[in-house]
């Protein structure tokens, strides 16, 4: 491992992998030690995005491990930049840092942003926004996943997935359930293929069937996963070029490919990657939002303003698509985000077969409808599948919807 710094009060270590290891040494070592525990914890539950990630802690050796917010900025960031992180730590989040200043400032590259670090002596303050913090902080979630095949098909060209991942290996998950993602995490995958009867079965299955392979090889536990969105943008590429390969090889197969959503939930965290059209929403305060983008020409032009939900959904190349995993793409450039989990957030992920049937102010009536009633996550899962399918029916359908809960 690098050293990083090397002080009176810790040593920091960067490992092979990228995450940071701090051991707490010199005078109160064990109640800093502590602090910062206990800082990083409730930063995590406020949903605060500019601080490190804790992955793990070491009583007996005072060391902590979390991920990597990057390279020092102090040369790089004015005071006044400096001086408005922290205000927003201590005005959003509720925590003060001991030390103010550039030196507990980093640049995260890949986030585009500042981060703070540093919080052995930080003070937490109620939180100015009244979130749930420690054990309030835990999260569960209840999911149903469901498929139904299309008129115009002989065979269902969709395809779902859920697990978790542990020492580099998928562990399975039914399609219906309910799972703290506290300890360990989950991961939800859709796929739409295409290329023929064929083709389209073989490329989606392959979507999500090699993720379960791709995925955990590259982050182990779950939990231990420094930058999740590198690691699924780099699990999307290698299932790109493996669905590319397998294509080759095979006449029969020759430019299959296939759409990709999915998504990483654990803790109070969720990031997913996606290529294609399928999409991915969160409902949250009676507010729906649609997080991915197509990747389609009309997609583009409706997020410019320029279309309106009507004629892109009329609109002739509506299924055109610029990038797919395999479908004779060059490359792919999937989106990867991360978004913030909170208890009675509502998660749909789904094929184009969900959204030929259902207008977005549909998918908000039955999630708003779901919110007022108490009703399951089965229970909106098959209310959406039914309704877009009389209102369409045509294309496979395929979703998974997810309810997040405090743990009980």
């Amino acid at each position: 491992m690098k050293i990083a710094k090397d002080g009176i009060r810790s040593i920091v270590k960067v490992g092979y992998d990228g995450r940071v290891y701090k051991t707490f040494r010199g005078t109160d070592k064990e109640a800093r030690y502590e602090n910062e525990i206990r800082v990083l914890k409730a930063l995590e539950a406020r949903g605060c995005e500019i601080v490190p990630r804790l992955l793990d802690s070491d009583p007996d050796s005072l060391t902590i491990v979390t991920t990597n917010c990057g390279a020092s900025a102090e040369a790089t960031i004015s005071e006044e930049r400096a001086a408005a992180l922290f205000e927003t730590l201590k005005n959003e989040y509720g925590v003060v840092h001991d030390d103010p200043f550039p030196r507990n400032i980093t640049y995260h590259a890949r986030m585009g942003q500042f981060c703070v670090i540093d919080f052995e002596l930080a003070n937490i303050l109620e939180d100015p926004k009244k979130r749930c913090d420690g054990d309030e902080a835990r999260r569960a979630l209840e999911w149903c996943g469901l498929t139904r095949m299309g008129r115009r098909h002989e065979n269902n060209q969709d395809a779902l997935s859920v697990f978790s991942s542990a020492m580099g290996w998928a562990g399975s998950a039914e399609l219906s359930g309910r799972q703290s993602i506290d300890g360990n995490g989950l991961i939800f995958a859709v796929s739409d293929g295409m290329g023929g009867c064929a083709a389209g079965d073989v490329a989606s299955s392959l979507v999500v069937r090699e993720l379960r392979r791709f995925l955990p090889a590259m982050m182990g536990d779950f939990h231990g996963a420094t930058d999740p969105e590198d690691l699924l943008e780099k699990s999307v590429r290698s299932l790109h070029d493996y669905v590319t390969r397998v294509g080759n090889r095979d006449s029969r197969l020759t430019g299959m490919g296939a759409t990709a959503v999915c998504g990483l939930f654990y803790r109070t965290r969720m990031t997913y990657a996606h290529v294609g059209d399928s999409r991915l929403y969160k409902f949250r305060d009676g507010e729906l939002k649609q997080l991915t983008f197509d990747h389609t020409q009309v997609g583009a032009l409706l997020r410019a303003g320029k279309l309106t939900e009507l004629q892109a959904r009329i609109h002739p190349r509506r299924n055109i698509l610029q990038q797919a995993i395999g479908g004779g793409c060059q490359f792919v450039h999937p989106q990867v985000a991360t978004t913030s989990i909170e208890p009675d957030d509502w998660f749909l992920m789904c094929t184009d077969g969900v959204i030929d049937g259902l207008w977005n102010k549909n998918i908000d009536e039955c999630f708003s409808d779901a919110q007022r009633d108490g009703s399951s996550a089965e229970q909106v899962a098959h209310r959406i599948l039914d309704w877009s399918v009389k209102e369409s029916g045509r294309d496979d359908t395929t979703l998974f919807v997810i309810h997040a809960h405090r743990e009980e």
